[in-house]
């Protein structure tokens, strides 16, 4: 009784402020308790079914914040930004069909939102629905260029990854004409005049200009993004591949060896192996394969380029050994034979066996440790990011990497330590301990 008493005499602005202040602090289930006895007796208003709404979302209690906003969207069904808050509600439910639903409606309220282009263009793109991810992409780019030149500035960060996302999507597929290529290039630029001082827009326009044969031009826009992130190793790592293609394995080489040791992840080593190779010094090649190989067991390419390069310094047994390696890890990736490597294996055992050659153990004593914290974790999936203490870098991990997980799921907020290496597609880690209090 007392309680029905106090809830009709709520003084509602009182409440939100301590809502607020209790907000400021991320204290999102003090909220919840807070207003929950207020919403149930239908006694808040827009502004208190807002910050109740967005407390459940941040307690990732999808289902309670979906009713909030499914009522909000009742109340006013002309503003956008509640099917928009429904859409995450749903991606955070793994409920793509819903999200794409609520982001489209919101649209259809809003028809000129960039953020929403650009959001629902990724999820397409996660579904699988390329075409209309690429739709959206160029839907949004149009509404972008009818923007006021003040309008078009605030908003150019959208714009530039918009135009990279639209880039991304033209670039794999399958017997690319002419005026494809044409398009996904200038996307790319435009991405860079958009936001000039992001490496990675610089780098995608490189690499995609490596992989159209044109290294000399690829060279400029990769040390342009080496320049923007002089740490991030999977650039000078291209640029190195761009000197290879242009037939040039000193040059690469010396790109290589300005990458500290310590920072010369499988990927890396691999790439060092292709220059020495290049150059004819076939068994330092081999080693450095070798070591790539050690590390990282499962990839397949390093195991079959070993196999290579030890069939042409004679050692037969073991070229063989490391090529049927890579077939079974390829097979099992790709559900198919590699068939240039079984007739590989088959033209070796046509020849007479060679000296073994023996290779020293790799030195793996020199390791970073960098501390950071989970930031996003998908457990269906057994993957998600971690932030690093030092750089501030969002790093992949995967649950298999993790070592002393204690009982622990990874969830957000999450002290580790971890070992940071750069892969192709950016910062991963290879191995992650959970920290204790005393150890973060």
């Amino acid at each position: 009784m007392e309680q029905d008493v106090a809830i009709n005499q709520i003084d509602e602005k009182k409440l939100l402020e301590k809502a607020e202040d209790l907000k400021d602090s991320e204290r999102w289930r003090e909220i919840i308790s807070l207003l929950s006895p207020y919403h149930q007796a239908g006694k808040l208003s827009i502004e208190g079914l807002k910050i109740i709404g967005h407390s459940y979302s941040r307690n990732k209690d999808y289902d309670k914040a979906i009713g909030i906003y499914q009522d909000l969207s009742q109340k006013q069904p002309l503003e956008a930004i509640w099917p928009y808050c429904l859409a995450y509600q749903f991606r955070g439910k793994e409920d793509f069909k819903s999200a794409i639903e609520a982001y489209e409606k919101c649209l259809g309220i809003y028809p000129r939102w960039l953020k929403v282009f650009s959001e629902l263009a990724r999820l397409y793109k996660e579904v699988g629905s390329v075409e209309k991810a690429l739709k959206t992409c160029r839907d949004g780019i149009q509404i972008y260029k009818t923007m006021t030149p003040d309008r078009q500035k605030e908003f150019a960060v959208i714009y530039s990854k918009l135009c990279t996302m639209a880039a991304k999507l033209i670039c794999p597929v399958e017997n690319r004409i002419k005026a494809d290529m044409d398009e996904a290039e200038y996307l790319f630029k435009e991405s860079i005049n958009a936001d000039l001082q992001n490496a990675e827009t610089w780098y995608r326009l490189g690499d995609f200009l490596l992989k159209a044969g044109n290294p000399d031009e690829a060279i400029q826009y990769l040390q342009k993004a080496e320049s923007l992130a002089p740490k991030k190793e999977y650039i000078p790592h291209k640029i190195a591949q761009a000197y290879l293609k242009k037939g040039d394995p000193d040059q690469a080489l010396k790109v290589y060896e300005a990458i500290p040791h310590y920072k010369r992840t499988p990927y890396i080593l691999h790439g060092i192996a292709e220059c020495l190779i290049n150059k004819g010094e076939l068994k330092e090649g081999a080693y450095h394969l070798y070591v790539a190989a050690q590390r990282e067991p499962e990839k397949w390419y390093h195991l079959r380029d070993l196999g290579l390069a030890l069939a042409q310094l004679g050692d037969r047994d073991q070229a063989i050994e490391n090529l049927d390696k890579a077939n079974q890890l390829y097979k099992k990736e790709k559900g198919k034979d590699f068939n240039k490597i079984l007739a590989k294996i088959e033209e070796l055992k046509e020849i007479s066996k060679g000296e073994r050659i023996i290779f020293e153990n790799p030195d793996t004593s020199v390791t970073t440790i960098s501390y950071g914290v989970v930031t996003k974790y998908n457990s269906e999936r057994g993957f998600g990011f971690i932030k690093d203490n030092n750089d501030g870098e969002n790093v992949f991990f995967h649950i298999s990497k993790v070592k002393n997980r204690m009982g622990i799921e990874p969830s957000p907020g999450l002290h580790v330590k971890f070992v940071k290496e750069i892969g192709e597609k950016g910062p991963q880690a290879s191995k992650v301990w959970v920290t204790t209090n005393n150890d973060k």
